[in-house]
């Protein structure tokens, strides 16, 4: 799978950038300029650690300059994986992120993102060592870096549809954090929610 997501990002890239005529620097440097707006919202993955399905839930908020967005944000997993009855590894992830989203494609209705991500946090250990028969706790260092697309279908005024897959790569061993992940659900647009309150309110 994690090879599967991997090629479906590089064709889609592929495919956006010899279909643009702008570069995304020049998309970025000209957005830039816009007047941002606040974006916050909820950021919650399906993912794998050491194969083992798991759920990140993450919570970001940043600027949206409309072509492009600049967003923080903190990242919370935990899995356990089963070793023998009565055993078993768990792993305790916090992390934070920075972000980087480019918008490809943005209309009022459908909206085509594809987000950078570097992170740092820790990951608290519990395997199991067989030579000494117990569990050995450790606390390591985890710095992710992740890329992925994401789809968004706007169905009412302030409620839509949102997919996406991506894929994570972490640059410090022995952290099990390297995997594929996918997202669907349910989302807000906070932006025109927010915008028809202050206007109800004036």
């Amino acid at each position: 799978m994690y090879r599967f997501v991997v090629v479906i990002l590089l064709i889609f890239k592929c495919a956006i950038l010899f279909g643009q005529e702008w570069s995304p620097q020049d998309s970025i440097r000209l957005s830039l300029k816009n007047k941002p707006h606040i974006l916050i919202g909820g950021d919650q993955r399906n993912s794998f650690v050491t194969g083992i399905p798991v759920r990140i839930f993450g919570l970001r908020g940043g600027l949206d300059y409309g072509k492009f967005a600049l967003l923080g944000a903190i990242y919370s997993a935990n899995a356990e994986k089963i070793i023998k009855q009565g055993v078993s590894n768990s792993y305790d992830y916090l992390i934070f992120s920075g972000i980087g989203e480019y918008h490809w494609y943005n209309t009022h209705r459908f909206k085509i993102s594809q987000t950078i991500q570097l992170g740092i946090g820790v990951v608290d250990l519990k395997e199991y060592d067989d030579q000494l028969g117990k569990n050995v706790l450790s606390t390591k260092m985890v710095i992710p870096v992740e890329t992925g697309v994401s789809g968004n279908l706007r169905v009412l005024k302030y409620f839509g549809l949102t997919a996406g897959i991506g894929v994570r790569v972490s640059l410090t061993p022995g952290t099990y954090y390297s995997a594929p992940y996918y997202t669907y659900g349910l989302m807000v647009f906070t932006k025109d929610l927010i915008h028809d309150i202050k206007k109800a309110f004036n």
